[in-house]
């Protein structure tokens, strides 16, 4: 399967798509369609037919990513299977599971967003795109501790649900300033 020229937006690699299918833990639930990461896992390691798969899994992975899907298969590609959990404290929280080549694809594009994102996060944030980011942050937090002055303290300040306190339309946009790729 072939992309046409005419897509725009992010691309991605054969090498790419294949590592984003490697990247997915063992036992990572399917989808409503019932296509676990491992069925793609071992297909690709098929020596008869698994590079043309790998083939054909990129040219879709990369029409996803240039906004190119069917605006009729969006609603099933972008849902996903509900699951509410009870959390300790009382309540439901709400676990989507999605299909997963929409998984595939979001893999892709994070690790574009990652890479590209990397120095912009770098020192302030450790968590995203730093290997070993936070481990070096809580060395950090204890050595800090351990060289304070008698009297002083330290504060950690924890914000409760912060991405869902942005609204979509900021993070949008956000997203069309800082990686223009992912938004076609």
């Amino acid at each position: 399967m072939s992309v046409p020229q005419s897509y725009s937006g992010l691309s991605v690699a054969e090498t790419d798509v294949r590592k984003a299918i490697l990247s997915f833990p063992a036992g990572s639930s399917a989808g409503p369609d019932g296509l676990r990461p491992q069925h793609l896992k071992d297909l690709i390691n098929c020596q008869e037919r698994g590079s043309d798969l790998l083939t054909a899994l990129t040219g879709f992975v990369n029409m996803v990513l240039s906004g190119h899907c069917l605006r009729k298969v969006a609603p099933t590609l972008f849902g996903g299977r509900l699951i509410g959990l009870e959390k300790k404290s009382g309540g439901i929280r709400p676990i989507v599971i999605g299909l997963t080549l929409r998984r595939l694809a979001s893999k892709c594009a994070n690790s574009f967003g990652v890479e590209r994102l990397r120095s912009c996060f770098s020192p302030r944030q450790l968590g995203m795109g730093i290997p070993g980011g936070c481990d070096t942050a809580v060395h950090c937090a204890r050595r800090f501790l351990q060289s304070m002055p008698p009297g002083h303290v330290m504060v950690k300040l924890d914000f409760a649900n912060a991405f869902n306190s942005l609204h979509r339309r900021d993070r949008l946009l956000a997203l069309r300033d800082s990686l223009p790729e992912l938004y076609p």
